[in-house]
């Protein structure tokens, strides 16, 4: 990442903002979308939503401490990258879920869900969980206020996720 003066980081962070919004929402999505996906095959039940939270709640832990990692160390993985990640790796989904349904019909009701949201959602929702920390870096002017950044990057992106989820509530 190249050094921006404090002037030109500034005019970027509602950009990150609205990046990070539209993550937040993008993972909610793929989150209700996984019922939808899994749920003809194993059925919309406490064993099917379950490990949809699961997978996600894994996801995001790995994407964070990834993306943090790669924030701070590699220059040449930029956020656009990741995001390009994230939309390669759910743009595949339909063409992997009845290979990957079928392939884990034989671990069971409980097994092959879960093993079925995790090939299936894995992928994508890290990439997404790796945008908050890019964004908490670019948005960072210095150490006196990572924490504030931090909290407004998380709380904007839980934001989008909420919003996507009212809206999803109010086409049912």
């Amino acid at each position: 990442m190249r050094n921006f003066p404090d002037n030109e980081r500034s005019s970027h962070v509602p950009v990150l903002y609205l990046t990070v919004t539209m993550t937040g929402a993008a993972v909610m999505i793929l989150e209700l979308l996984g019922t939808r996906i899994i749920g003809p095959f194993y059925g919309v039940s406490l064993y099917v939503w379950a490990p949809l939270i699961a997978v996600t709640l894994i996801a995001l832990a790995l994407g964070y401490l990834l993306g943090g990692y790669l924030a701070d160390r590699f220059l040449a993985v930029r956020l656009s990258h990741v995001i390009v990640a994230a939309a390669v790796g759910t743009a595949i989904i339909p063409l992997l879920t009845s290979p990957i349904l079928l392939l884990t019909d034989s671990l069971g009701l409980r097994g092959g869900a879960f093993t079925s949201a995790l090939l299936l959602f894995t992928l994508p929702l890290t990439a997404l969980a790796m945008v908050g920390p890019y964004v908490i870096k670019r948005a960072t002017h210095d150490l006196s206020a990572v924490g504030t950044a931090a909290g407004t990057v998380y709380a904007v992106s839980t934001g989008g996720s909420i919003c996507c989820r009212c809206s999803e509530q109010k086409r049912s």
